[in-house]
This record gives structure tokens, sequence and C-alpha cells, in this order.
């Protein structure tokens, strides 16, 4: 019987560490993120990294977005952070930092604004340039 318990414990432990790497259904869903340019004209260079991803680099003409999603880890640690290009403009931003929003739930839509991004939802909430 103990030993059936520790079996049942290491392999919950086995898919929860590595569950999303090998394509294991995971415990929660992914989250999607999307970014539109709200800039009013310009054109918007977008590169976004975490510490393990780089997303590479993205431009987006006036009103068109970009997308991705991601596996947040358990320890509310996931953080993607993002340079804005535009004009002679360099703005960066922490676009997810898990500690900010994972409790929002698990779709967030930004506009990017040349005052700061807009987390986009029920109530709109604009954050200053880091």
């Amino acid at each position: 019987m103990r030993n059936s318990l520790k079996l049942c414990v290491a392999f919950v432990i086995m898919v929860l560490l590595f569950g999303p790497s090998h394509e294991l259904p995971p415990f929660w869903p992914r989250t999607d993120l999307t970014m539109t340019n709200n800039l009013g004209g310009p054109l918007l260079t977008v590169h976004c990294k975490s510490k393990d991803n780089d997303l590479g680099v993205h431009m987006l003409a006036a009103n068109i977005y970009y997308h991705f999603s991601f596996q947040p880890n358990i320890w509310k640690s996931t953080l993607f952070f993002c340079t804005f290009q535009w004009n002679n403009q360099v703005k960066r931003f922490n676009i997810f930092d898990a500690v900010r929003d994972q409790d929002d739930g698990y779709k967030f839509n930004w506009a990017i604004k040349p005052d700061g991004p807009c987390k986009l939802g029920k109530k709109v909430k604009c954050f200053p340039w880091n």
C-alpha cells in the first residue's frame, strides 16, 4: 500500500513537471495574448521574449495584431517582456507578468498606444512604459 502511494505521488509530480513539454494535456489551459498596433499610423516593430523563448521580431501595420500563446508555470514566475519600436521611439513593457496577470484569466488583449499599452477587457487598464 505504501509503495503504491509513493508511486502515485511520483507519477503526479512527473506529469506536472514534464507534461507541457511533452505534449501531455496540462492541468490548466494555455494563455493567449494578442497585441494590436493602435499607434494611429506608424509601423510598429514588436520583439517579445521570456527567459526561455525568443518570439522573434514582428512588424505590425496600423490596427494589425500579433498573437502568441504559452503555458505559464505553476510558480507564478512566467514573464514575457517586449520591445516596441516606431518612428524614433523605443519602448519596453512586460506584456505578461504572472504576478500581475495570471489571476485575470487566460486571454489577454492589449492595445499598443503611444502613451503605453492598455489591457482590454471589462475594464480597460493602461500602463506606463517600463
